[in-house]
């Protein structure tokens, strides 16, 4: 009963607070007339919810599913990374993807790493009493690896973390969503170490004594949203990597569309390696236009023509209402329907490695 009040309590002051603020003043500055996804006051979204609608849902389903030590304790790698070498590890000829947690995925090959969507902190709000991470980073700040470059998808909290910006700084090259890099600036983060791009647009650059990296900012379905001030204001996507032969796609955040995936499979496909979320799902009526289920999550891997997924956004923070480890079972399931093999796509633990080994085949 406690509970319940204090969510109802906090519940009205967010209401009550954002309620007041929820109008765009100010124009779309990066607003282009000819890119169908640009409005003039924002970029353009058929699929984000109101704060009305979000705060109905909460009202409806309640707090989210509790989680137990024993479902945390779980999903945990046993080994230590800070004892693997991998500094060595990226000069590696093999290919090797590290699940961090949530979305933070470090991928190594030829000299070159980098991380998608890092988050090393304990909170995925503005709030640190908000959105509590459940399971520590595989590494800590101290512990990585030199970093070359990290991409950016869109703005929310769980995905863009402020502290863990600090902590990176200008010793990394940040590749983010068009509309974001003013919010990188205003850190103190140099102008010359921030690249932004629009959808479908690519950047290319050469590390001595390493392949040729290009990167292409691909769509999404999503949305973006970080004060009650800047909703839409910077866009959203997922990024293909391409170092030497080796392709790579980071999804991000995604709702499911019939199209696109294939277009970008079909553009700069197939990858060797994926990112795919299959967490933050629940419940479906509200999540469906924001966030991929298991059973889609396999539709993308297979349109986008990957070799090998991994699994993202579950096992760290509990954001939504499906039990906390549902996420992988119902993957499981849905790879058995496929009659794919299983390992193609399956749940990792936190802290695990994965060496991309074979070639991509053509499906």
């Amino acid at each position: 009963m406690k509970k319940t009040a204090i969510f109802i309590a906090l519940s009205i002051v967010t209401l009550v607070s954002v309620s007041m603020l929820l109008t765009n003043y100010s124009d779309n500055v990066k607003y282009d007339s000819n890119k169908v996804h640009h409005g003039k006051n924002s970029f353009k979204t058929k699929r984000s919810a109101s704060i009305f609608q979000w705060l109905s849902m909460r009202f409806k389903e309640g707090p989210t599913p509790s989680v137990a030590q024993k479902d945390i304790e779980s999903i945990l790698a046993e080994v230590e990374l800070s004892q693997i070498d991998l500094r060595s590890a990226s000069s590696a000829d093999v290919p090797r993807a590290t699940w961090i947690g949530h979305a933070t995925v470090l991928v190594q090959y030829q000299g070159i790493n980098f991380l998608t969507d890092p988050h090393l902190t304990d909170s995925a709000a503005p709030f640190d009493f908000w959105a509590k991470r459940f399971t520590p980073p595989a590494l800590t700040f101290a512990e990585m690896p030199e970093i070359d470059f990290v991409v950016i998808s869109h703005n929310h909290y769980d995905h863009l973390d402020s502290r863990t910006v600090d902590m990176f700084g200008d010793s990394v090259t940040w590749l983010v969503p068009l509309g974001l890099k003013a919010w990188f600036l205003e850190r103190g983060i140099a102008t010359e170490k921030v690249i932004e791009l629009d959808w479908w647009e690519p950047h290319q650059f050469s590390k001595k004594g390493s392949l040729t990296v290009k990167i292409t900012f691909t769509p999404s379905v999503h949305w973006s949203k970080r004060t009650p001030w800047d909703t839409n204001k910077s866009l959203w996507g997922s990024w293909a990597v391409q170092i030497g032969n080796f392709k790579s796609w980071f999804a991000g955040d995604t709702a499911y569309d019939e199209k696109l995936f294939k277009e970008i499979g079909d553009k700069l496909g197939p990858f060797q390696l994926a990112m795919i979320p299959i967490g933050a799902y629940g419940p479906r009526y509200f999540m469906l236009n924001q966030h991929l289920d298991p059973a889609q999550a396999v539709l993308v891997h297979q349109e986008i023509r990957s070799q090998k997924s991994i699994p993202i956004h579950w096992g760290t923070f509990q954001l939504t209402h499906e039990p906390f480890l549902e996420p992988p079972e119902l993957l499981a399931d849905a790879m058995k329907k496929t009659g794919l093999p299983d390992d193609e796509f399956r749940a990792m633990k936190i802290g695990e490695t994965i060496q991309i080994k074979s070639r991509v085949e053509k499906r």
